[in-house]
């Protein structure tokens, strides 16, 4: 949330650049044409995820079927998440983006059993199944450091702040200059992604940072 007050910097993630830049994974990705998302609450913190998730997937293939998002309703329910990427899987989604904390466990789960790509959010997911292709990154470490160097030198302002793509406050873990360091944080080796796959997320990463793209939010 933002506080409103002078000697507080209210810290804000643009997600739907990451989560666009997740689109373009599944959507090149995908074999049947048909990728679903899972949300923890339908909210506009959640719908942000899932509008740059849907724009990026038909960035990157205009064929793609992004199906409408389902909501847990909470954020502790994996039980009820696995239920719901369950019956997306089995509704032909061959791939799976949650953002919905403790109950995306459960979707993520369900895409391992079922064999299906799967995407994780705000840190990098993809130690925890093989079927973890790429998740998006929300660098809360880097935008905090920022806030405490600021203040150590007498520069801190309370206000607020937007970062994103441009700030390196959001990413995505298969970018070439992400993907060692969560290699190395949780001891794991991911599959190399196609060069096609991994050509287009560059070019949609370079064309956020430029402008030519510009990705739609949840905010309205």
């Amino acid at each position: 949330m933002v506080v409103d007050k002078p000697n507080v910097a209210s810290l804000t993630f643009r997600a739907n650049e990451g989560s666009f830049l997740v689109g373009v994974v599944a959507g090149m990705m995908t074999k049947t044409g048909k990728v679903g998302f899972v949300g923890g609450m339908d909210i506009p913190l959640i719908r942000d995820f899932f509008v740059g998730y849907e724009a990026g997937a038909k960035w990157a293939n205009a064929t793609v079927t992004v199906t409408q998002p389902v909501f847990v309703g909470g954020w502790g329910d994996p039980g009820k998440g696995k239920e719901l990427a369950t019956s997306l899987i089995e509704g032909g989604n061959d791939a799976i983006y949650s953002a919905a904390g403790k109950s995306g466990l459960g979707a993520l789960e369900a895409a391992h059993d079922k064999g299906v790509h799967a995407f994780g959010v705000d840190l990098c997911q993809d130690y925890l199944y093989p079927e973890m292709v790429a998740s998006m990154t929300k660098r809360v470490d880097i935008a905090v450091y920022e806030m405490i160097l600021d203040a150590l030198v007498g520069k801190f302002k309370g206000g607020f702040y937007s970062g994103g793509i441009k700030e390196k406050w959001i990413g995505m873990c298969r970018l070439p200059e992400e993907e060692t360091l969560w290699e190395e944080l949780f001891k794991f080796k991911h599959q190399p992604l196609p060069a096609n796959v991994l050509s287009k997320v560059k070019d949609a990463r370079d064309g956020i940072l430029s402008g030519t793209i510009t990705v739609p939010s949840g905010y309205g």
